[in-house]
């Protein structure tokens, strides 16, 4: 029980002695039921929408501005992994008749430049059943992603390579920062989705041997389009290509 709750169940308890000052033996189980009650679901702290959360830390690339959020680099990969999955807003699983794969989707419940009045934010501190994503919380920062990427206009934007630089391919220069804008948001987590970490070189060069990430990316036939939502460049396909072709270099 937090200090909040303490001060209403006291708050509570000061109106029943106001009234049963010299009863207060025959009433002691009924107002402590009465209290339990009310601090169950009348004394929860409810988040204050009108303070905004920090500008989120978003990891950029290609020359992308560290003032904008992009949706599809970091919005998109985020909701997918915390909502769009089986019983959730997964395609064939949605709950409340939408599912969260696409912007088109997404933008049922965002109000553009009104994060409080966008259910995809409001949600986030909801209580109870209404609380989204079902399983935890999205920290300050996934906060501050999505608050900023509503208020500044709910775009469909996309941060794009600088050019096509292909004549030093690396995965510390090159591939690793394709995949921490497009992948990790959902394969680099604690559970990451269907089981395939890619945080790191050797788990990136692991799925390349596998076959599963090249067809994937490439969006090939038999294969699981990724990333899911969208897609990647031309040019970023280019260089995962080179990449391979000159051996997977670190």
């Amino acid at each position: 029980m937090n200090d909040s709750m303490a001060s209403c169940i006291m708050i509570n308890f000061s109106v029943i002695l106001h009234y049963y000052p010299c009863r207060m033996k025959r009433f002691i189980v009924p107002a402590f039921l009465f209290l339990v009650t009310i601090g169950l679901t009348g004394c929860h702290n409810k988040a204050d929408l009108s303070v905004a959360p920090p500008f989120p830390d978003v990891a950029t690339s290609h020359s992308c501005s560290p003032d904008t959020v992009y949706f599809q680099n970091t919005v998109l990969p985020l909701i997918i992994y915390s909502c769009a999955k089986s019983g959730c807003h997964g395609q064939g699983s949605s709950e409340g008749d939408f599912t969260l794969e696409s912007y088109s989707t997404i933008m049922q419940i965002v109000t553009p430049g009104a994060p409080t009045a966008s259910k995809l934010y409001t949600t986030l501190f909801a209580e109870g059943d209404k609380h989204m994503p079902r399983k935890g919380k999205f920290t300050v920062n996934e906060d501050g992603i999505i608050y900023y990427w509503i208020l500044k206009g709910a775009l469909d934007n996309r941060c794009e390579p600088a050019g096509c630089d292909s004549s030093n391919v690396t995965y510390t220069a090159t591939i690793g920062p394709i995949v921490n804008s497009w992948c990790t948001g959902c394969h680099g987590t604690s559970n990451p989705s269907n089981g395939l970490d890619l945080t790191t070189y050797d788990q990136v060069k692991a799925s390349v041997n596998g076959g599963r990430l090249m067809g994937a990316i490439q969006q090939d036939y038999g294969y699981y389009p990724m990333p899911k939502g969208s897609h990647l460049s031309s040019c970023e396909i280019s260089l995962f290509q080179i990449w391979v072709r000159l051996g997977m270099p670190q």
